[in-house]
Formats: C-alpha cells, sequence, structure tokens
C-alpha cells in the first residue's frame, strides 16, 4: 500500500502548482458549498415523511466533504502566511501524481480531518503508543 501524502503537502503542492489564490478559493469553496447543500438536503429530508432516507446519507456525507476541506484550507492560509509555498511545494511537484490521485482521499468520511489530526500529534505521543 502507497504511503498516505501529508495534508500539508497536499495544500503546498496545490499552490505551487496553480497558485496560491486559486487554491485557497478552490478550498473556501470545497468547504461551503457541499456544507451548504448539504444542510439544505438536511434540512428537506428531515421535514419530510421519512426523514431517514438516502437523501439524509447524501446531506451527512455533504457536510463530511466540506468537513475534509477544512484542514486543506486551513494549512493553505497558514502556507500563505508563512510565505513558504514553493519552498514546500515545489520539490513534491514531481510526485504531483500520486497527490492527484490521493486527492480522492476527500471523499471518505472525516478521512482527511483523521489524517491531519494524527500528522499534527506530537511525534514523541506517537511513538510511545
Amino acid at each position: 500500500m502507497p504511503r498516505l501524502i501529508k495534508i500539508r503537502k497536499l495544500a503546498a503542492v496545490d499552490m505551487a502548482w496553480l497558485g496560491e489564490r486559486v487554491i485557497v478559493a478552490e478550498y473556501v469553496a470545497g468547504v461551503l458549498l457541499p456544507l451548504a447543500l448539504g444542510l439544505i438536503t438536511l434540512r428537506s429530508s428531515f421535514l419530510s415523511a421519512h426523514p431517514f432516507s438516502w437523501p439524509t446519507l447524501l446531506g451527512f456525507w455533504l457536510v463530511t466533504i466540506a468537513a475534509n476541506c477544512i484542514p486543506l484550507f486551513i494549512y493553505a492560509v497558514s502556507l500563505m502566511r508563512s510565505g513558504t509555498v514553493n519552498a514546500e511545494g515545489q520539490p513534491e511537484i514531481k510526485n504531483a501524481r500520486s497527490y492527484g490521485i490521493q486527492q480522492v482521499m476527500i471523499l471518505v468520511p472525516f478521512l482527511i480531518v483523521a489524517i491531519a489530526l494524527i500528522q499534527e500529534l506530537p511525534t514523541s505521543s506517537r511513538q510511545s503508543n
């Protein structure tokens, strides 16, 4: 199994390749649009005669996609503020294909959130477990 990418590096590669403002706007849209659509879907499904049906699942799934974009947005803003986009992203562009393939992880509920949290844990606490 290929090693999972670092979520911060994913944001850095995207930003180095397509530009900082484009990617920040993409991540903002990735949070707001699925969140709004998910909440609208959930609201309408809960108000229907059958509140626990496939639209409910779709609504929850859309909300999880929005949640997965939050760490990417946070990293993008951090990279922009620190001015390290090119330093962190340019060396990884040669591996852009694997980053592109692994971006499908955004579609898996809370996977990006979980990986980002694990990657942000101090190394000493990961080694002691």
